[in-house]
């Protein structure tokens, strides 16, 4: 058994309300000295928590446990539960998944296999492929050349882009990188992109703070307006969407409140597309209030879709 399974399971029993690590339990369970145990216990001390004052040993009942002031682990055990979850609905039936996933406790392994996190969308695995390059360019700190269509079926182009980010949202990959040719910061999705090459050169220097600001302005992922300036969009739901959307999280910014027995929600964002698109899905429940052009654009997607597709 490898020493990563053992520092996930003494992680694992740390985090527990009340829990404690026996060495010899350990042991037994891993077919390892107690020596051996005892060095995975100082590794886990020194090198993963942030303080080795964390751990103290109890020689009354002869286990160690986290000092009584420490919550630094609280929900960890939760978290990487829900991690793994979402990594394999991300990674599908990538080589090495499982391998990874054994490295658990198994008792973590039982709880994971009644866990399923299911992705509404998945990134083809032609669009995945562009990974490796840009991490390649991470690592390396070089700039990228990629053959990009600003739409779904208009003529590639070459970009010249010093990466800064690379983000998945709702099952899609998008790399944020300053576009040295247009001076300033894109959003490319990797779907559009036919090859994305690591080229020579190294990639600039970068407020790379202000790229978050960006991302976390607006409403799921930056969809590359001009100006990182937001407003906010408010709208209104019927009284039973409204209970389900009282409950949900569309943004870490958003303002809730019920008005005349409707539900109304506002949300900062730097653009209104995804903001229809996910209030379209509400149908006759769910309408825009302000500012105007939001209600105007939004009314505007319901007629077209209604003189494109008429009774």
């Amino acid at each position: 058994m490898s020493q990563t399974e053992r520092v996930f399971d003494i992680l694992y029993h740390l985090s527990r309300d009340g829990g404690g690590i026996s060495v010899s339990d350990i042991a037994e369970r891993y077919e390892v000295s107690p020596r051996q145990v005892k060095r995975d216990i100082e590794y886990v001390r020194y090198r993963v928590l942030p303080d080795p004052g964390m751990i103290e040993y109890s020689r009354r009942d002869n286990i160690y446990r986290l000092s009584p002031e420490v919550t630094a682990l609280s929900g960890w055990r939760e978290t990487m539960i829900v991690s793994f979850s979402v990594m394999g609905a991300l990674a599908g039936e990538a080589v090495g998944r499982d391998e990874i996933r054994k490295a658990l406790p198994a008792s973590m392994q039982r709880i994971l296999s009644h866990v399923e996190c299911k992705m509404p969308v998945r990134s083809h695995e032609d669009d995945e492929r562009h990974l490796s390059p840009i991490f390649e360019a991470f690592d390396s700190s070089r700039s990228l050349l990629i053959r990009y269509r600003k739409d779904a079926d208009g003529v590639a182009e070459e970009r010249h882009v010093d990466p800064l980010k690379l983000v998945s949202y709702q099952g899609f990959w998008y790399l944020i990188g300053y576009d040295l040719g247009r001076k300033g910061v894109r959003t490319f999705r990797l779907s559009r992109a036919e090859a994305v090459i690591v080229t020579d050169e190294c990639s600039g220097s970068h407020d790379e703070a202000e790229v978050d600001r960006l991302i976390d302005s607006g409403y799921g992922i930056y969809l590359g307006s001009e100006s990182s300036d937001t407003e906010r969009y408010v709208m209104r739901f019927s009284h039973d969407a409204g209970r389900r959307v009282a409950c949900e999280l569309w943004h870490s910014g958003q303002q809730g409140r019920w008005v005349d027995g409707c539900y109304e929600l506002s949300i900062p964002a730097s653009s209104s597309v995804e903001i229809i698109s996910k209030l379209l899905s509400f149908g006759p429940d769910g309408w825009p209030v302000a500012p105007e052009r939001f209600v105007g654009d939004y009314w505007d997607a319901v007629r077209r879709m209604a003189e494109r597709h008429p009774l």
